[in-house]
């Protein structure tokens, strides 16, 4: 049975995909404060952009976690991105070139491979740092309905 949760548990463990940004950093401290026991989640998907993913963890311990883990979802992510190029999916055309859009795959990677990484911990609440709006959110809840049994999840409010 699906449970959206109403208040932030006190004293249960709830998992979050930590980015390390303002808002899942914000969002880890918030529970924290409150009383929750915040288990800090990073995905590493191998951006160019990120210098350094094992610094991630250590800011989520920063802000409260009692536990962050980097989950290397990378070779996930190049199976499930050819077997898209392969059946031609999420091409785009702009400017007369093709170009593929795996940000969809991304995500699905990341939020069953984040919540593989839960269940392992005996985390069994997924609690959400977005801003509550937006594409983000419907998918990260979408897959944890999905992928685990116990499916439990709060928002900050």
């Amino acid at each position: 049975m699906t449970t959206i949760l109403k208040h932030l548990p006190v004293g249960q463990r709830i998992g979050i995909a930590f980015s390390g940004g303002l808002d899942t950093s914000a969002a880890l401290l918030w529970m924290r404060q409150k009383g929750a026991v915040p288990y800090a989640y990073t995905a590493n998907l191998g951006q160019p952009d990120e210098e350094d993913y094992d610094a991630i963890p250590r800011r989520a311990m920063e802000y409260g976690a009692e536990n962050a883990r980097l989950i290397d979802c990378r070779k996930q992510l190049v199976a499930e991105g050819i077997a898209a190029i392969q059946c031609g999916a999420f091409h785009n055309t702009t400017g007369g070139l093709t170009y593929f859009n795996t940000t969809p795959l991304g995500r699905a990677v990341t939020g069953t491979m984040l919540v593989a990484a839960m269940k392992e911990d005996g985390v069994n609440i997924w609690g959400d740092g977005s801003t509550y709006k937006g594409k983000r959110y419907r998918t990260f809840l979408s897959l944890w309905l999905l992928t685990n049994a116990e499916r439990r999840f709060t928002n900050r409010g």
